[in-house]
């Protein structure tokens, strides 16, 4: 017998799937991307994560101000919002009996340092966070933010701000 009638004598397995297990699959494949696929297409996360970020780079900033004006600053967290002040000054110094705040403090583009949060974010808890002219932290409602599933931690020693 040759080469070529033994191969064509051999009986070929299966060759696909049946119905059933096409059904089966694509019944799985569906309810997967039913209860998985919107978690995929949410903003949210993102939302929070860069509300955190941009929250923390203003604590940061505000930290930073304290230090160098030699007055000392304060960023105002509200559940949807911050902005940043500082103490009037006189002169070359600061009136540290001045309990209005009334100094915007200003971003690297020159304007008043203050945001708001995205639709549904909100940070708390909310209050004061005070830096002194050391860039300790001297008051604040608590040393950690949280936004959304994360969480901004102050050293209240250092100043140093992270987000987790």
């Amino acid at each position: 017998m040759s080469r070529m009638t033994r191969s064509r004598a051999r009986t070929p397995g299966p060759a696909g799937f049946t119905l059933v297990e096409l059904v089966v699959v694509m019944t799985i494949a569906g309810v997967l991307a039913a209860t998985v696929g919107p978690k995929f297409f949410s903003q949210q996360t993102f939302s929070e994560r860069g509300y955190a970020d941009e929250l923390a780079a203003a604590l940061r900033l505000t930290q930073k101000t304290a230090v160098i004006t030699g007055c000392a600053a304060r960023l105002t967290v509200a559940a949807g919002s911050y902005v940043a002040t500082q103490q009037a000054a006189s002169g070359n110094a600061c009136l540290a009996s001045d309990n209005t705040w009334p100094t915007p403090i200003l971003g690297s583009d020159g304007t008043a340092l203050a945001g708001s949060a995205p639709s549904g974010t909100t940070a708390s808890p909310t209050g004061a966070y005070q830096f002194d002219t050391q860039g300790r932290l001297a008051s604040s409602p608590g040393a950690t933010v949280t936004v959304g599933t994360h969480t901004i931690t102050i050293d209240a020693n250092s100043g140093f701000v992270q987000v987790q």
